[in-house]
Parts: structure tokens; C-alpha cells; sequence
């Protein structure tokens, strides 16, 4: 039997984001998912991110220009990038940083489990951004971190 794989959820930006990690969480949890142990490396990083703070992008780049290293190591390892800084710079994510596996909008967050799938099966970074929603998908998981 494989072992699940593990994840971690790094949040940057608004309350709104927190919602939507709570959602993340929830969601990759429901897809078999665990949360990774302190001080252990994640299968899967999730960058949640926020285009209004202050300094945001150079943040998501830094972290993720931090990870290159990791991900040459471990092929293995998934990083993806979500949100309001995913939903405006879109395709500059894979400009500067190609070895991240899925880039999804704030739209799309119900998505996330099946793109990591098709980026793992297609070995090829997954690009999913809706400008809008016909329904607000209410009904998706959620995991809430206590403080």
C-alpha cells in the first residue's frame, strides 16, 4: 500500500485567504492528503497568495526560488501556486520559477486536487484561471487550523 502523501499550505495576504487555505486544506485532506509534521518535508507545497499586500510576489518568489533546489533534489515533490498574485501574473509564475507543477486562480480552488493529478500523470505544469464563477462552490471542504 503507498503511503498518503503529505502537504503544507503557506498563506500570504488577506482573511479572505485564510478562508480559502481552510478550503485547500479541506479539500486535499478529502483527496487522501495529510497534513505534513513539523519539521518534515511536504509532497505537496501549496503557496496561497495575495496580490494587494505589500511585497507579496517578492515573497512567493523568494520561497520559491528556495524550493528549486528541493524540487532537483526530489522530482517528486509538487508545488503549487493559488490566488489573487496566481490569477494576475498567471504564466509569469512559470516564467520564473518553471519547476512549479500547478498554477491555479481564485476561481479555481475546487480544482486543485485533479491538477495535481494531471501535472503528475503528464509530468507538465498545470495552468487553470477562471475570471469568474457561474456558482460559488460553497460546498467544498474545509479544514480550520486552530490558533
Amino acid at each position: 500500500m503507498e503511503r498518503a502523501r503529505t502537504y503544507a499550505v503557506e498563506t500570504y495576504g488577506c482573511q479572505m485567504n485564510v478562508h480559502d487555505s481552510e478550503r485547500i486544506a479541506g479539500l486535499l485532506e478529502a483527496d487522501g492528503y495529510l497534513p505534513v509534521i513539523t519539521g518534515e518535508q511536504a509532497d505537496l507545497i501549496v503557496f496561497n497568495t495575495c496580490a494587494v499586500r505589500e511585497n507579496a510576489d517578492n515573497k512567493l518568489y523568494g520561497n520559491l526560488s528556495f524550493l528549486a533546489p528541493l524540487k532537483k533534489a526530489n522530482p517528486d515533490l509538487q508545488i503549487a501556486v493559488g490566488g489573487c498574485l496566481a490569477q494576475k501574473d498567471q504564466g509569469l509564475i512559470l516564467q520564473k520559477a518553471p519547476y512549479v507543477d500547478v498554477v491555479f486562480g481564485t476561481h479555481n480552488v475546487g480544482s486543485l486536487p485533479v491538477l495535481l493529478e494531471r501535472a503528475r500523470i503528464e509530468s507538465q505544469a498545470q495552468i487553470e484561471i477562471l475570471e469568474s464563477l457561474e456558482h460559488f462552490p460553497s460546498t467544498l471542504p474545509a479544514r480550520r487550523h486552530s490558533a
